[in-house]
This record gives C-alpha cells, sequence and structure tokens, in this order.
C-alpha cells in the first residue's frame, strides 16, 4: 500500500468542549530510539466537524503512547462506504479505518478485512471485554473484523414542561408498551388551530423505529448472514397494528412532514410533540439547537416479549493488506487503543458516546447524567439494529409497510407478508 501523508484540515468543535491540551497539532513524544518507524494511513467517516477533531485527539494520545507508530487522518465526510469501496478495488485503502456494519458482509466476507483474533489474543485483549450485542456485529464464520468503537440505541426523549403542565408524572424506567399508549393519549394537546396541536408522541415511516416494537412483540427481523427473513409472523402483525394504532386510532401520533419538520428531533426540540423514540444523538442537539427545552430520557418500553432495544454501531478495523506491508501488529495496537477503556473514557466524559465496555458502567459521567445512563443501561437487552448487505433493502420494505398502513392501502395483515414477498424476491439480487 502506499503511504502518502494526507493533510489534516482543521475543524471548530460544536457543541463539546475538549480538555485542555486537546489541540490538533504534531504530539510531542518521549525521547525513544525506534528501530524502525511505521506509518499508519487511518480514515473514518467523520461528518460532523467535532468527530473529526475527536479522533485527531485520540490519535495524539495514541502517538505519544507509542512514539515509533505514526498515524495520518484523512476523514471522509459523505459517501464513506462508496469511497472506502472503491480504494479497497484500487489498493489504495486505509490501513485502519471505520468498520460499518455492511462492511463484514462485503469486504470482510471477501477476505479484505484483517481478522484481528490473533492480535487480541497476543495483546492480551479479552473480546469478552465488549458488550456482546455489538461485538457479534463485526463478526463473522469465526472471525473478527472490528472492535466497535461507540454505540447508541433508542430511549423515550420527553419534554418536561408538557409533562408538568399536565401534571403527568414523567415516563419510568418500567412502561409498558400499554402505558406508553396511554401515556401518548394522555400527553395528546388537540386543537382548531394546527399550529397549536401538540402531540403525545411521533411514530415515523421508518423502520429505524419500528424495529424495537417488532422485537418487542417477539418476532425476528433479517438474519443478516443467511438473508433469511425473520417478520412474516403474527407477531409482527401485532407490532404494525400498536405502532401506526397511536395515529390512526388514537390521533395521539403524527409524522414529522405533518408539522413542517424533516426529522421528529426537531418537532421535539420546538415543543410539538411530548416523547420521540430517539437515540443518544438527539442529546447534544437539542443542547446546540433548542438550548431552553428541559428533557429526560427513559429506557424503552416493555413489550410483551421484554425490552428490546436496537443497538446501532460502527468499528474501527483494519485492511487485510496490512499484514503484506507488516504493519498488521501496529494497526491491531491502534484498534485495540482507539477501542479501549483510556480512549473509551474519554469519550464518554466529554458526552459524545456511549462506551462499549460495561466496565465503564460505573464512570462519574454516567452517574451524573441519567439521560447518558439509561441509555447505556440499555445494552443488555441489546438486539441488531443492522443487517449486513441486506440493511437497506430490510428497512425500505418495513418502511413502506408502515406507509401503507398509515394511508389504508392495507391492513397490517396485509402488509407484513407482502413487504416480507418483495423482500424475498430483491435478495436473490445481494451479494
Amino acid at each position: 500500500m502506499r503511504l502518502t501523508k494526507r493533510s489534516l484540515s482543521v475543524v471548530v468543535l460544536a457543541g463539546l468542549v475538549l480538555p485542555l491540551g486537546a489541540q490538533y497539532s504534531s504530539p510531542t513524544r518521549a525521547a525513544s530510539t525506534c528501530a524502525s518507524r511505521i506509518g499508519l494511513n487511518v480514515s473514518g467517516s467523520s461528518g460532523a466537524n467535532q468527530e473529526g477533531d475527536i479522533v485527531r485527539h485520540e490519535l495524539d494520545m495514541f502517538m505519544k503512547a507509542n512514539p515509533c507508530i505514526t498515524t495520518f487522518f484523512r476523514p471522509i465526510p459523505t459517501t464513506y462506504e462508496q469511497k472506502i469501496q472503491t480504494e479497497f478495488a484500487s489498493g489504495d485503502e486505509p490501513d485502519v479505518m471505520y468498520v460499518s456494519p455492511p462492511m463484514i458482509y462485503n469486504e470482510g466476507k471477501a477476505g479484505k478485512l484483517l481478522d484481528l483474533n490473533k492480535y487480541l489474543a497476543k495483546d492480551g485483549v479479552k473480546t469478552s471485554a465488549y458488550i456482546p450485542a455489538l461485538l457479534k456485529v463485526f463478526q463473522l464464520n469465526g472471525h473478527t473484523y472490528g472492535l466497535p468503537k461507540d454505540w447508541g440505541t433508542l430511549g423515550v426523549f420527553y419534554n418536561k414542561a408538557i409533562f408538568d403542565a399536565k401534571h403527568i408524572a414523567y415516563p419510568s424506567n418500567n412502561l409498558t408498551y400499554d402505558q406508553y399508549r396511554t401515556l401518548a393519549m394522555q400527553l395528546y394537546t388537540p386543537s382548531s388551530n394546527p399550529s397549536k396541536v401538540v402531540y403525545g408522541t411521533m411514530m415515523p415511516e421508518d423502520n429505524g423505529r419500528f424495529m424495537t416494537f417488532l422485537y418487542g412483540f417477539g418476532s425476528t427481523i433479517m438474519d443478516p448472514v443467511t438473508g433469511k427473513i425473520g417478520f412474516n409472523n403474527a407477531n409482527a402483525i401485532k407490532a404494525l397494528d400498536y405502532y401506526t394504532s397511536f395515529q390512526l386510532t388514537d390521533h395521539s401520533s403524527t409524522i414529522p412532514a405533518t408539522v413542517g419538520d424533516g426529522w421528529q428531533g426537531d418537532s421535539f426540540g420546538k415543543g410539538k410533540v411530548a416523547m420521540v423514540l430517539e437515540g443518544g444523538w438527539l442529546t447534544p442537539y437539542l443542547h446546540n439547537t433548542y438550548p431552553k427545552i428541559r428533557f429526560g430520557v427513559a429506557q424503552i418500553p416493555v413489550g410483551p416479549a421484554g425490552r428490546a432495544d436496537p443497538v446501532f454501531t460502527n468499528a474501527w478495523g483494519a485492511s487485510v493488506n496490512t499484514v503484506k506491508a507488516g504493519t498488521a501488529a501496529a494497526a491491531a495496537k491502534l484498534i485495540e487503543f482507539l477501542t479501549g477503556p483510556v480512549v473509551q473514557k474519554y469519550q464518554t466524559d466529554i458526552g459524545f458516546a456511549l462506551p462499549t465496555l460495561p466496565a465503564l458502567q460505573s464512570d462519574p459521567y454516567l452517574k451524573t447524567h441519567p439521560e447518558a445512563s439509561n441509555l447505556f443501561n440499555s445494552y443488555t437487552s441489546g438486539k441488531l439494529g443492522s443487517f449486513g448487505a441486506y440493511d437497506s433493502i430490510t428497512n425500505k420494505a418495513l418502511g413502506d409497510a408502515i406507509t401503507k398502513v398509515i394511508l389504508g392501502k392495507q391492513t397490517a395483515a396485509q402488509a407484513i407478508p407482502a413487504a416480507a414477498k418483495t423482500l424475498q424476491s430483491q435478495i436473490t439480487a445481494v451479494p
């Protein structure tokens, strides 16, 4: 692989305060004698300015601890997976990179990603230290192609002012599906003036929110390895009936477009809806965009089959070509550092992301930030939130099923098997 130093752009943090000394200049290293120096190209999907600066700081931390290894960071702000695939095809992929779940079934399955198992064993890093539901996403056929770097799941974000005005107790972490539905009806405030309507909740027409109820009613969704569809069953029909009943029966819910928004996070921030099912990414957005809102976060309601929290995660992984280049051990060491306790604690303490190490459950930041703690403590009920090569077509099929029921074109009993049939016809075209 060609090793060239990429230019590093400096961007301004948005909404995060980093510790003193977190500038992004070349690190001051301890005096050392290196038999040889190793250079590693590093890339990540860094659409948000803050994330790029955080990664640079973490790489500086690594180089200070490992003075014989130099890293060159090249963020890819848009269409990350497509650009990485192009670079893999040309043999110019980075040494170490963000690895998304679909890449495990594309690049990983094709033998293009480095299996980390022997390096982890040599370095004494135990995979059991990571949240099992997250690690599993990056393992295939006994190989470990990435270590999870951070993660997110869904919680019930609630507007305290709306609850207080109606003298309703805030949601608990043990809310049942029936109680959540009742709560949405109690919080719904109709008005002849559309601009003054306050909805109890929102149930968008996308599988990203619907999947928690599929799992909660006892259905599976999709096996990312075999492509076997798991949602063509009675429990999935019950889930879709429940999900659409908020809008069709109770009128306590709507979709963001109805109130002129493109995302329910904005509807929530503007006070147009009392509760939304969102992830930790909403917290900094609210602080930055709607700083006056008072909100809390409770865990996802408990369904008939138990609590089910879809987990969304990415990993750090490496190219298998680092073996030929003689840099595989160094690449593994960097991955171990970027997903290890030092970096995980740093990211937690600045409020950037949830840690992937259960050992950080007692971290002071989590103890003093209940909204983050409630989301983190959901890891014990984590469920697959992505489906490999079948991810986009699965999400589209189920999102379309929601839309057809909302528009009255199909019942839930018709929409679920129709979605499964459509999806099955598409699976043969997926590599």
